[in-house]
């Protein structure tokens, strides 16, 4: 009985040994993800795993916290600090487990049984006794198979990681370009106010000398208060993008009192390439690529379906029994089988089937809508561009030369005070269109350099601040109040 156990157990052993020493790997493909960014963005990513790079990364954020944050360490510090980023990262890790569970054999199973007999057999009393080892023979066959469609949805799993990333990237530079924006306009804001107040406190003092009509200064008063509602709702809006840009990048407490640059950028002397940019994007973009891998899953699960379809259970085992009334051991192979007569995975076949066609369809689709979606903003890029230019080099010089005129005008005493507050004013509308206009470009250009899916490159980038045009309104303000007071 001892040798026959023996023998029993030494076989799936042996296989047990074989296959038990599988480690899941802790870096879970996640180096072929930094690889991804650092080629498509150039940022760096770091996945919190409780090592020593973690505390690394904490300084490396606070050292960049310390100084004005470009747009370019904005989003380093989200795709290091990101908490849910760091989340979607363990995604990873549950796919290179189902990974290493796929290649994995199942465990054999051993079974005994003990027959106890109702009556003495040769004055003895003894038990019958069966012991047996089983182990799924089918399991073996498939795990090729099954190991392929696990590589292939670790493969998209890492794609869409990978996509998220670039998504983020792209969030936070369109929330920092629309906070900059905000800190520009907000400040144009507070000089109309300054404007609108000396323009007030003028128009109450001719009207209480008799000088100006109660009409005249209820419309000076109206436009004060608008001017000072229209400060406060930029500043309500600065604070709501303030903290949306805290969220994507993690920070709370004492990190938040970043500041970031006055000015936005100004546009390039060249425009990105805009030519084959729908080719490019179908070859590059990662949620493609991760629709594609789904298609590629979804079609091994298929084929691994259907060659195995008549062969759903398959156990092939050891049997040993003690026969207590012949006084002999029985041992032999152990075979089950499942006979395919009313259930041959049809069902599942053509659920399959289904799931590829829909799969291949949402591919297809996705395609058509990514070369529309680079065509929309590609173009919206290009007007957004000239809409810039043309304020820059059209309206706000001829709205400072409409102020120098009016200045001049004033002082010979030809227009009076409000005619240039106004022409002041315009000035500074102007200059706060221009300031949204560039926003908008460089929100659009994010939004491109996502939809492709990665950073586009322009040689010859300019280095004057884009916002210098506007700030003339705020230096031409003091002097204006100077005129006004004499």
């Amino acid at each position: 009985m001892t040798h026959r156990l023996m023998a029993i157990f030494i076989a799936p052993m042996c296989i047990g040994v074989l296959t038990g020493c599988v480690s899941v790997p802790k870096e879970a493909g996640f180096p072929d993800v930094h690889k991804i960014i650092e080629q498509r963005i150039g940022s760096r990513v770091h996945w919190n795993q409780g090592t020593s790079e973690d505390a690394e990364v904490v300084d490396t954020v606070r050292s960049m916290l310390q100084q004005e944050l470009t747009v370019d360490e904005s989003v380093q510090i989200a795709l290091l600090n990101n908490r849910s980023l760091q989340a979607t990262y363990e995604e990873l890790g549950i796919a290179q487990a189902d990974l290493v569970q796929a290649g994995l054999l199942r465990n054999p199973t051993f079974g005994a049984s003990f027959r106890f007999p109702d009556k003495t057999v040769g004055g003895h009393r003894s038990t019958n006794t069966e012991f047996s080892v089983v182990q799924d023979f089918l399991d073996l066959l498939v795990r090729p198979l099954r190991k392929k469609v696990a590589a292939a949805q670790f493969e998209q799993t890492k794609l869409r990681v990978g996509n998220t990333v670039l998504n983020l990237a792209a969030e936070v530079r369109s929330a920092y370009y629309s906070l900059q924006a905000d800190e520009q306009t907000l400040e144009m804001r507070r000089t109309v106010v300054q404007a609108m107040d000396a323009a007030v406190d003028i128009a109450t003092r001719q009207h209480d000398a008799g000088t100006l009509k109660t009409l005249d200064l209820a419309n000076q008063q109206g436009f004060h208060d608008q001017a000072k509602l229209d400060m406060t709702r930029t500043d309500i809006q600065l604070i709501a993008d303030r903290e949306r840009l805290n969220r994507l990048m993690g920070l709370w407490g004492a990190d938040t009192t970043w500041k970031l640059p006055g000015r936005l950028p100004e546009l390039s002397a060249s425009e990105i390439p805009l030519e084959r940019l729908e080719s490019l994007a179908v070859s590059e973009r990662l949620d493609l690529a991760a629709a594609r891998q789904e298609t590629l899953v979804i079609s091994h699960a298929l084929s691994l379906t259907r060659k195995y379809r008549y062969f759903y259970v398959f156990d092939v085992g050891v049997d040993t029994e003690h026969d207590v009334a012949d006084n002999v051991n029985l041992t032999g192979p152990n075979l089950t089988i499942e006979l395919p007569i009313f259930d041959q995975r049809q069902a599942e076949i053509s659920r399959l089937e289904a799931q590829l066609r829909q799969s291949q369809q949402r591919l297809s689709s996705l395609a058509i809508d990514i070369r529309s979606e680079i065509r929309e903003i590609r173009d919206r890029l290009w007007a957004a561009r000239n809409v810039v230019k043309y304020y820059h080099d059209v309206v706000l010089p001829l709205r400072k030369r409409i102020v120098d005129e009016s200045q001049l005008y004033y002082n010979g005493m030809l227009i009076g005070v409000y005619e240039l507050l106004f022409a002041k004013q315009n000035q500074i509308n102007a200059g706060r269109e221009y300031i949204e206009a560039l926003r908008d470009y460089w929100i659009t250009r994010s939004d491109l350099e996502r939809a492709v899916g990665g950073r586009l490159t322009v040689t010859g980038e300019a280095t004057r601040s884009p916002a210098q045009p506007v700030e003339q309104p705020a230096a031409q303000s003091s002097e204006l109040h100077k005129h006004i007071h004499h």
